[in-house]
């Protein structure tokens, strides 16, 4: 561990703008992890990895500050770890243990080693980059290619040779100019519109900060919203409504009287509660308006089949990650559901399946928390706050949805955004003091939009 003044004199030699470019960087791998492993294979993504990591070791010295780590995000990492001495699959727990611990490093050094707004507009470049690389990609194969694609690299198929489904998945199928639905540079079209989504969100908080021009929101804004029609992902649809309501509720918290908004806070938590009660009991009629099954694409067959597998191991099969389909009980869980799968396509189940019980309620603990402590700094703010944890709260919200249908909170940027959003709300709320009320920065002018302003990097946020 590096000494107070090591850190300083290390971070005096690196460039605000190089440590924004890191940030950037690591988001865009992460988000984008798929598309990168179709592309180079796993080997040459593996050394891109590293790379990354090394560089924001060098650009986020470790320190105490940076790699401060929350009791329950350490108590979930920890269970992880420990998981090896009975997973069915040790290797490769061993080395999605090494991956989680990585991933965890970097948004910690990232999110301590930057200002909020600092971190909130390098996210946002990120996403912008990923959503415009989707876009980009989906182009270049109907205007250039002229046909569905395969991954360029066959190592995920060398790895699972009796599993046909893996060989023959589609790249991009190109029907763009169909109308969709896209794959977009990551091979699928849910976390391409999960990307679009959370793009959106971060464009219109950087914008109310004014750390970028209206124009340059506006494009992020229009682009996200084609890219989550095209996809027509039903898991970001329901995800967007629900961060369209809870944005009118924020504003509506933000000018209430201090009196009404727990009130207020209350009844949206009791809404959702309803809403959840009532989307299970009547899904027929909900998974119909959302131009889906009432099975939910196969997701209803898989969860079965993955419930019978958590029961069988109370103390979890190990984590994994993204399923190693070849072995067992993955290999079971699939042929038992009858249609392919790497993942439970639910965040909460995975970690059942492969944490354990212990596991889930942690997991289910982590996501209170996170989206908790960011919604208790929005309902301490006022019309003149910054509006930050509103963007906490908006992405938490989202990545909640998304874990109902999806296991990516579980790896690569989903885990990410959820170390990132936890340590932000964490952070922000220890800093607010015993009101409860948010820092209040200085925004910058609209004359000074550029969202990577060396002067927010790296150094603690004005107060008004």
């Amino acid at each position: 561990m590096l000494t107070r003044r090591s850190v300083a004199a290390l971070q005096s030699r690196v460039s605000d703008s190089a440590r924004a470019c890191v940030a950037v960087a690591t988001v865009v791998l992460l988000l984008s992890g798929q598309g990168f492993r179709y592309l180079l294979g796993l080997r040459l993504y593996a050394v891109l990895c590293v790379a990354i990591v090394l560089a924001v070791a060098a650009c986020f010295p470790p320190s105490r500050r940076n790699l401060r780590v929350p009791p329950l995000l350490a108590a979930y990492v920890a269970v992880a770890a420990v998981g090896i001495a009975w997973s069915a699959t040790r290797p490769v727990t061993a080395l999605a243990v090494l991956v989680m611990i990585a991933t965890t490093y970097v948004a910690l050094s990232i999110v301590n080693g930057m200002s909020d707004v600092g971190f909130m507009a390098s996210l946002y470049r990120g996403l912008q980059v990923s959503l415009f690389g989707a876009v980009l990609f989906e182009l270049v194969v109907t205007f250039v290619v002229g046909h569905p694609i395969l991954p360029v690299s066959s190592d995920l198929a060398r790895l699972a040779p009796n599993v046909a489904a893996v060989s023959s998945v589609p790249w991009s199928e190109d029907l763009l100019l169909r109308g969709g639905p896209i794959q977009g540079f990551v091979g699928n079209r849910n976390p391409t519109a999960a990307i679009a989504l959370f793009a959106a969100i971060s464009a219109l908080i950087v914008w109310w900060e004014g750390r970028v021009r209206r124009s340059d929101a506006v494009a992020t804004l229009v682009v996200a919203i084609g890219v989550m029609l095209v996809t027509r992902s039903a898991t970001v649809t329901a995800a967007a409504l629900y961060v369209g309501v809870l944005t009118l509720a924020a504003f509506g918290v933000r000018v209430a009287p201090t009196r009404l908004k727990r009130l207020v806070s209350v009844a949206l938590l009791v809404g959702t509660a309803l809403t959840v009660v009532i989307t299970m009991r009547f899904r027929w009629l909900v998974f119909g308006l959302l131009g889906r099954s009432v099975e939910a694409s196969h997701r209803t067959t898989i969860w079965g089949a993955v419930l019978d597998a958590a029961e069988r191991r109370p103390q979890g099969w190990g984590f994994v990650g993204y399923w190693p389909v070849w072995e067992q009980p993955y290999s079971g869980i699939i042929g038992k559901a009858g249609v392919f799968a790497s993942h439970a396509h639910n965040a909460f189940l995975d970690s059942w399946l492969q944490m354990g019980v212990i596991g889930l309620a942690l997991l289910v603990a982590l996501v209170v928390q996170m989206a908790g402590s960011a919604w208790l700094l929005v309902e301490a703010s006022t019309p003149r706050s910054t509006n930050l944890p509103l963007g906490w709260a908006l992405m938490a919200a989202a990545l909640f949805v998304e874990a109902l249908t999806e296991s990516r909170m579980l790896v690569e940027g989903g885990w990410f955004l959820l170390v990132a959003l936890l340590v932000s709300a964490l952070r922000a709320r220890e800093l607010a003091g015993p009101s409860g009320s948010p820092r209040r920065y200085r925004r910058r002018t609209r004359s000074h939009p550029s969202a990577l302003r060396s002067a927010d990097h790296g150094q603690t946020p004005a107060r008004e």
